[in-house]
């Protein structure tokens, strides 16, 4: 272990990082109406089965007007007062706020059985964690209990990855790539009933620990062993995807590792073992995936019958932009689309992040990112262009975002390990890119408020998120309150992170000018060597 921190420091970064990821969560869940998030409904119904007992409820079809062929999915016996009609009155229809929700009441305790598709097959792991307030208190209340629950568990994976990042490293611009992994999407999934939000911040984590793990110089550390397992673990029983987003991280970095880092990692037991762990839950999840048909795909009229070489063009000149957006953010229902000046911000941070690590990176390195964004468009690129003739274009960018985050911290590493930038201008950097991009997710919750509350797209736009035809249960205030509470947190976090050490704190830091005006660090001179020669 080798901190960039001190320990008394990294602890309170740690516990920041927790504190701002959750709150940015419980924001998110605080401010939306009940469905509110992508496809929340079909989760809801998923969770309240699982701890009812559903963990395995056999496949069924439902035929539905409209849809070319039955939907795939499975009933699910739930308590009344969760079940709710999909979809809401509001989806898709963007100018349409929440206010015209009229659900029937039923006896909230009162068994009834709802047909849930595509949701009702998946892995039964994060519906068991964060389904049991839907069963305890039927409602608003126990809606909101289990939002936070989902948040909770995101954020301490984040907060996971950030001790990764400071502790087995000495270069905190790591810490840019977990910034700018962690997208406005992932924190609004994060803060709705849907295992994507899981799924993409425990890849987070999990990236953050393979990469100095595997492409480090340090003896394989057991925490970040242990990190790297749970992770993986995690992101394998999350979605039927898992397994495959696993699978990417793992070849391509140990493809990629060298013979001698290879040679290290075989001849240390904890490695086997998190290996072996990795592999069984990939499996695992595998299997339950071709038992239950999980990947079977709702079928959507938009782009059906397209045939391979037209849904191509279709994805080049079209969706490509959507795919990219709806990664930073497309909100609710895919239909909270902000303006395009908002996406600029983010696509500015990635693209630099990218393009410093291919300007700073070694061949080797350049491989390795381009399979890492590869391997990520691959599922959506599949699913729009071989399935479009059957199933019609789907795919979305918060499909890509599990494979697609290790392209951010994978950069963020390359340019750390190259050298690109001395100690000084990395934490400016990093500084910097946070004054830019966490602001955003404030942004994002509020005009997604608006869209709930007032509905977009009027002649003149509504600007205020704190009135509106509907309102959320606890008030808007106190969702962008305790939004704004968390992002405070991050901040600090990262201006924590980035502060130059106090003497003693990570080992020596002199600094000397050169002569290109940049500042060289002057630390242990052997680490300047490279492959020189020793007596």
């Amino acid at each position: 272990m080798n901190p960039a921190v001190s320990t008394k420091r990294l602890r309170l970064i740690v516990a920041l990082a927790f504190a701002g990821f959750f709150a940015l969560g419980a924001g998110w869940a605080i401010a939306l109406p009940w469905d509110g998030g992508p496809d929340e409904q079909s989760h809801i119904t998923r969770a309240a089965g699982v701890v009812g007992g559903d963990f395995a409820a056999p496949p069924e079809y439902l035929p539905v007007v409209g849809i070319p062929r039955p939907m795939p999915g499975s009933h699910q016996t739930i308590p009344g007062g969760v079940a709710h009609p999909s979809p809401p009155c509001f989806a898709w229809k963007p100018q349409q706020p929440a206010s015209c929700e009229n659900v029937p009441a039923k006896p909230p305790h009162t068994p009834v059985e709802q047909f849930t598709a595509g949701a009702g097959r998946y892995q039964p792991t994060y519906y068991a964690i964060v389904g049991w307030p839907l069963k305890w208190w039927p409602g608003e209340g126990g809606l909101l209990a289990a939002r936070l629950v989902s948040a909770a568990l995101s954020a301490a994976f984040l907060a996971a990855a950030v001790y990764s990042v400071l502790a087995w490293s000495r270069r905190p611009f790591l810490l840019a790539g977990l910034l700018v992994a962690a997208t406005p999407m992932a924190m609004h999934l994060a803060g709705v009933i849907n295992a994507n939000g899981l799924e993409v911040t425990a890849a987070i984590a999990m990236w953050t620990a393979l990469i100095p793990l595997v492409l480090g110089k340090a003896p394989p550390d057991r925490r970040l062993l242990i990190l790297a397992g749970v992770s993986a673990v995690t992101v394998a029983w999350s979605r039927p995807d898992g397994p495959m987003t696993v699978a990417i991280a793992l070849l391509i970095l140990v493809g990629t590792a060298g013979r001698a880092r290879l040679g290290e990692l075989v001849r240390n037991r904890g490695s086997w073992i998190t290996g072996a762990v990795m592999t069984l839950a990939c499996l695992g999840s595998a299997i339950w995936t071709l038992a239950m048909k999980a990947t079977e795909l709702i079928p959507v009229p938009g782009g059906a019958g397209l045939g391979p070489g037209d849904a191509l063009r279709v994805v080049i000149v079209e969706r490509t932009s959507f795919y990219l957006k709806s990664m930073v953010g497309l909100f609710g229902w895919v239909d909270v689309e902000m303006p395009d000046a908002y996406y600029a911000v983010w696509f500015g941070a990635t693209g630099f992040l990218v393009i410093a690590a291919l300007a700073s990176g070694n061949r080797v390195d350049r491989a390795r990112l381009a399979l890492v964004l590869a391997g990520a468009f691959a599922l959506p690129l599949w699913m729009d262009v071989i399935g479009a003739e059957k199933d019609g274009m789907m795919a979305q960018g918060r499909y890509i975002l599990p494979s697609a985050v290790g392209a951010a911290v994978l950069a963020a590493h390359i340019v750390g390990e190259r050298d690109l930038l001395d100690r000084r201008i990395a934490r400016s950097v990093t500084g910097w890119l946070a004054t830019a991009i966490l602001p955003a997710h404030l942004i994002a919750l509020a005009y997604t408020m608006i869209r709930y509350q007032h509905g977009l797209y009027a002649k003149i736009p509504a600007v205020n998120p704190l009135t509106g035809d509907w309102l959320p249960r606890y008030g808007p205030v106190t969702a962008l309150g305790v939004a704004a509470a968390g992002l405070a947190a991050l901040g600090a976090m990262t201006w924590l992170a980035t502060a130059t050490p106090a003497t003693g704190d990570a080992g020596p830091q002199k600094e000397v000018s050169g002569n290109d005006g940049l500042r060289l660090d002057r630390g242990d001179p052997s680490e300047h060597l490279g492959d020189l020669p020793r007596a």
